[in-house]
């Protein structure tokens, strides 16, 4: 009888005060859909009246998909339960640096512009690069592609890969030296002109040739701004290390036999690098 009363109470739920929706006797609360607002970024010009229907649908239809996943034991499923854990931890990890981010002192004028001159292909020198492709699936074994070592132009490694039966998609792509790090993006630019070089992107790997650059304007105030948010990401990141290293040393972390670190291992081998 009690758990009877409990269902038809969670049933007879109506959507009052802080819920702004019941969804099969399960509520949706106002602090959930303006979280869904500040996610969608939706224009100040917009009409925020039908923006707000339109998000709750939104969460509607997400949650009746959920109850029917729950429905059919998805929730109990061991890959579940493993993924709700990783995503849960994640969260966790990104708040909490949030929060920190928070009350970090902020980086002064000097420091900001010393890392703008460190960085010059971020900001004053800042490219747009026009790139003709060859695009594959990323091997499992990546010494599968070690005869590209030898293809110096994107037609030399096409002919190789046809040779090692592998299959390629030629395309083309545009990629912002603002994105990539600057020992890499260094690396690149020493390259001959037509010397191709492998980066990875969405599971594929591509081989890559420049043949346009574009320059990209920033303003004084702009950079220091972009320079302000790269050094708060940066310091995040040290902070990171720096408190996984000092909770490393006074945790108790116990493996089952085969599953400890190897001392002075050498890495597990990823992406192929030209």
């Amino acid at each position: 009888m009690t758990a009877l009363a409990l269902v038809t109470a969670a049933c007879d739920r109506k959507p009052t005060g802080q819920s702004v929706a019941v969804v099969n006797g399960e509520e949706i609360s106002a602090g959930e859909l303006n979280g869904e607002l500040q996610m969608a970024n939706v224009p100040p010009s917009a009409d925020q009246k039908l923006a707000r229907q339109q998000l709750l649908q939104g969460l509607i239809d997400r949650r009746l998909l959920a109850q029917a996943a729950r429905k059919n034991g998805v929730d109990k499923s061991p890959e579940f339960l493993s993924r709700q854990r990783r995503l849960t931890d994640e969260l966790l990890i990104a708040m909490n640096a949030e929060r920190q981010a928070g009350s970090q002192k902020l980086p002064d004028q000097a420091a900001v512009d010393a890392f703008i001159a460190q960085n010059p292909y971020q900001f004053g020198q800042r490219q747009i690069l026009a790139l003709q492709q060859i695009a594959i699936e990323a091997p499992s074994d990546p010494k599968a592609l070690a005869p590209l070592a030898d293809a110096h132009s994107l037609d030399a490694v096409a002919a190789t890969l046809t040779r090692l039966k592998i299959p390629f998609t030629r395309t083309s792509g545009r990629l912002d030296t603002a994105s990539v790090p600057a020992d890499a993006l260094k690396r690149i630019f020493a390259l001959p002109a037509t010397e191709p070089f492998v980066l990875p992107a969405n599971g594929k790997l591509y081989a890559n040739v420049i043949v346009g650059r574009e320059p990209v304007q920033m303003s004084q105030d702009d950079m220091r701004k972009a320079a302000m948010a790269a050094l708060r990401q940066q310091n995040t990141r040290n902070g990171l290390a720096a408190d996984v290293k000092q909770l490393r040393s006074t945790a108790k972390i116990e493996y089952q036999p085969g599953y400890a670190p190897v001392a002075n291992a050498t890495p597990a081998a990823g992406a192929a690098k030209k």
